[in-house]
């Protein structure tokens, strides 16, 4: 889809900063592509998008550099970026990584516990449970929360190199996933993922490590099948 189509939304709450611009320009691009208001396969120019935002290309090639390292971009032959487009292999590369990390970061953060930040999400999650199906903010709030937990995992494993692989991992698997949500998602499939979670979450609460990696493993194998078959239907 041309960029002319995201010019508008581009446009949207973007004041340039002189000071730091181009992780100003990389921040915004970033948001936008993160909510789907920059949809998966659109393609962006420097030009174009300089032209957009009322600043040089220099802060813009900036950005796109950020986005190629972060995996959210690639460069085409073209000399244009595209966002990320997702298909079998892209969903495969990344769960397959997600696994390795996320099973090992969940065994030392069970060593290294913060109970109360567990138990906070723990709370957070058994509202997800009988949260009202008309609330306008559910599926966003629940995005959040998914996010949030995996990135406390990662933080609570005190592994720094550990952690630094699963920042940039975790924000990816979260796209997949808003772009999973933005197909429709039934209630019942936000309410069986609050419940994967707290078994997750008693099984730390517990300092059950195997019990704990056990859980996840099947969080993930399940959230890997719900992506597969949203990819399906859209073949």
């Amino acid at each position: 889809m041309e960029l002319i189509v995201w010019s508008t939304i581009l446009k949207t709450s973007f004041v340039p900063v002189r000071e730091h611009l181009g992780q100003q320009v990389y921040q915004h691009l970033l948001e936008k592509i993160y909510k789907m208001e920059i949809a998966p396969g659109a393609r962006l120019g420097v030009g174009e998008i300089a032209e957009l935002l009322g600043v040089s290309r220099s802060p813009v090639r900036d950005a796109f550099r950020m986005l190629l390292s972060e995996g959210m971009v690639e460069l085409l032959p073209s000399g244009r970026y595209r966002v990320i487009q997702f298909n079998r292999k892209y969903v495969d590369d990344v769960f397959v990584l997600r696994r390795t990390l996320e099973l090992t970061a969940v065994r030392l953060s069970v060593q290294h516990l913060d109970r109360e930040r567990i138990q906070a999400l723990h709370t957070i999650w058994e509202q997800f449970k009988v949260a009202d199906e008309a609330d306008p903010h559910l599926v966003e709030d629940h995005l959040s929360a998914d996010q949030d937990l995996h990135q406390s995992i990662a933080v609570m494993s005190q592994n720094l190199l550990l952690k630094d692989a699963l920042d940039k991992i975790i924000p990816l698997a979260g796209l997949i996933r808003r772009w999973q949500y933005s197909g429709g998602i039934p209630y019942r499939m936000l309410v069986l993922t609050a419940e994967e979670h707290l078994t997750v979450l008693d099984a730390m609460l517990a300092r059950d490590a195997e019990g704990a990696i056990w859980a996840l493993d099947e969080h993930l194998t399940r959230a890997y099948a719900r992506i597969l078959e949203r990819l399906d239907a859209d073949t």
